[in-house]
């Protein structure tokens, strides 16, 4: 079983790499028809998929995964009895789209196989079939294994998020009545131990699946700018380009939930004891004092999710959100009046 799963895993990674040298397909088909900064834009969103599941070949046999994400599903399964999972608006909107991009790669493979065939006459294989009539037909039933990577570097942060939520709102909870203060101290220690551990782990993730799409993206609109032509004959890679910015929004949203949910379950908390509503089993001496060094760290002890540096929050999302629509937009019509 553990040769067959290996085995599986090499030709899994061989289907994902499969697109990668897409630039030398087209360097094959037409010869010196593409520039450098075309091959580029073909290799960097090409090469999300095995940078994806070379990731999360890592990250599910990291110590980090075992030790902290495992056990946290299970306190899950235990509270709701189901496993943690993402909203059903993402999944329709995966799976909506998945099915979208995948017809349209076909279309546009069906057309790449045009220019194969004229290809073919001026370029007699010494094999029965050529390499390059192999690679056509392998593309289109390997594209899911590329789709799916991706798709579920972003799920899982996602799920990974719900977890870290879950496990605020059961702070939150035990909060009600009379508690100890150390132990509810020791248990906000350990949730943001958690939480960090998490930035850190998932710093390469954002990397691949958020970084890459915006490169995609900046990449895309300089092909609109400098050469429509081959944005017109390449009309797939915009829509696979929408399809990876889909999936880093969900990353971006997850992230900044984390951190909108800190900051209202910390002001809850503090509420709570202000009404009363939170006392602690210590002695009435030294209660005062806690209270206002409780509360006072409560509103400095976690500024919320931070990926290499950067705080992610509902606002940067929206601005990030308004900029890259603004910039497709102005693109866009640069692009009509030019042509």
């Amino acid at each position: 079983a553990a040769l067959a799963y290996a085995l599986y895993g090499i030709f899994v990674f061989i289907f994902l790499n499969l697109a990668d040298p897409w630039a030398l397909y087209m360097q094959w088909l037409e010869p010196g028809a593409q520039d450098w900064f075309q091959n580029s834009f073909l290799t960097v969103i090409c090469s999300q998929a095995p940078l994806a599941w070379l990731f999360l070949r890592w990250l599910l046999n990291s110590d980090h995964f075992l030790t902290k994400i495992v056990p946290m599903i299970r306190e899950e399964q235990e509270r709701s009895g189901r496993l943690p999972c993402i909203g059903r608006h993402w999944q329709c909107a995966y799976g909506g789209i998945s099915v979208i991009v995948q017809c349209l790669y076909v279309i546009w493979l069906y057309i790449i196989w045009g220019k194969y065939l004229d290809y073919s006459k001026s370029h007699k294989s010494k094999f029965p079939i050529s390499p390059l009539e192999i690679t056509l037909v392998a593309l289109p039933v390997t594209f899911p294994y590329r789709l799916l990577a991706p798709m579920l570097l972003c799920q899982i942060f996602s799920v990974m998020a719900k977890l870290h939520i879950a496990r605020m709102e059961e702070y939150q909870a035990r909060h009600r009545g009379r508690n100890s203060g150390k132990a509810l101290f020791q248990l906000l220690k350990r949730n943001i131990g958690d939480r960090e551990a998490e930035e850190q782990a998932w710093a390469c993730g954002f990397l691949i699946s958020v970084g890459l799409p915006c490169i995609s993206v900046a990449m895309l609109v300089v092909l609109f700018m400098g050469w429509p032509e081959y944005v017109i004959e390449h009309w797939f890679f915009p829509s696979y380009v929408l399809h990876l910015v889909v999936q880093s929004a969900q990353t971006f949203v997850s992230a900044a939930q984390i951190t909108s949910k800190s900051k209202k379950v910390r002001l809850k908390i503090v509420e709570m004891i202000l009404m009363r509503e939170a006392t602690f089993t210590e002695n009435q001496a030294e209660n005062g004092f806690q209270v206002e060094t409780y509360t006072t760290y409560l509103s400095n002890c976690y500024p919320g999710f931070c990926v290499l540096g950067t705080l992610v929050t509902n606002e940067l999302v929206i601005q990030l959100g308004n900029g890259l629509a603004l910039t497709a937009l102005t693109s866009a019509v640069r692009w009509l009046v030019r042509t």
